[in-house]
């Protein structure tokens, strides 16, 4: 995949972000893409961006936890192209608060578009790269997936299961020659947290108003934005680890000294995933705090 001219390639989660970077950038690269969303008014603009590049561009819509519409674009795809060469598997979500406001329909909505999303893709379209022995699967996870870090639980755990799955994938279909690649995305400037629902105590809900919660909450994801990287510069990494067929494929040196740290010194990784939620919620105490609410008072 050194070469990736005239090759073709399905990206989900292809509206926004990280997987729009990826459509614009790999066309830049030649390749031939099929992309999909259920974000289809922002999908059409990113194929006309792909389209004034001069590649072969579709679209299709799909909401990729849904077993039938993953099969219903795979249809669509073998209608237009022969050979698949590489399958993005970009699409995931949000959803924040704390483990105790989280519902169990929340943890299933996560893992059924971050996770199972993957497992229903596998599943479609692995058979003919299996056939013809060919393809690359690039599967995106986050930092979040190989550090405990605060993020919300239901995208950490999804995230280390995607993690897991790309680890155990590169080992099995190597010898089929299917490489696979798991992408850990850092802090990258996308609008996933600020499209993501979050969940807070009826109680806070009861004294502030869901509608300003909503609003503070937005502006520290924005204020956070601000030191994230954009995702252009995200993805030209990314696609040169992908050409290198990299097991994984980093944005930051900051993600493997935090590895590094978690196999030589269990006690010094046990204090920095304590230190690093302090911090976290320090910085939000003090955000609330600008607009009047002190939340300790909700724990």
């Amino acid at each position: 995949m050194k070469d990736l001219r005239n090759k073709n390639c399905i990206i989900t989660g292809a509206a926004n972000g990280i997987g729009k970077s990826f459509s614009l950038a790999l066309a830049q690269e030649g390749m031939n893409l099929f992309i999909t969303d259920i974000d289809m008014e922002n999908l059409e603009k990113v194929k006309k961006e792909v389209e004034d590049i001069g590649v072969i561009v579709y679209t299709a819509s799909c909401d990729v936890s849904k077993l039938e519409d993953v099969q219903t674009i795979a249809e669509e795809f073998y209608s237009k192209f022969e050979s698949l060469d590489m399958l993005i598997n970009n699409a995931g979500i949000v959803i924040g608060g704390n483990l105790f406001e989280i519902t169990l329909d929340d943890w299933k909505k996560v893992l059924d578009v971050n996770l199972w999303s993957i497992i229903y893709s596998l599943k479609t379209f692995l058979p003919k790269m299996l056939d013809v022995h060919n393809g690359h699967i690039v599967n995106v996870a986050s930092a979040a997936g190989l550090l405990g870090t605060t993020d919300p639980l239901p995208y950490i755990t999804s995230k280390f299961a995607v993690v897991g799955l790309s680890e155990a994938l590169f080992g099995q279909l190597f010898s089929y020659g299917i490489n696979v690649s798991v992408v850990v995305p850092t802090y990258i400037r996308t609008n996933i947290y600020e499209k993501c629902k979050i969940r807070y105590s009826q109680k806070l809900i009861d004294d502030v108003g869901k509608d300003k919660l909503n609003e503070i909450s937005r502006s520290l994801l924005i204020e956070m934005q601000k030191k994230a990287m954009d995702p252009d510069r995200a993805v030209k990494k990314y696609i040169k680890g992908i050409k290198n067929n990299q097991l994984y494929i980093y944005d930051s040196k900051a993600v493997l000294k935090g590895l590094l740290l978690k196999g030589a010194n269990q006690e010094a990784f046990e204090e920095f995933l304590k230190d690093y939620n302090k911090q976290n919620q320090e910085a939000t105490r003090i955000h609330f705090l600008k607009y009047g609410i002190d939340i300790d008072k909700y724990k």
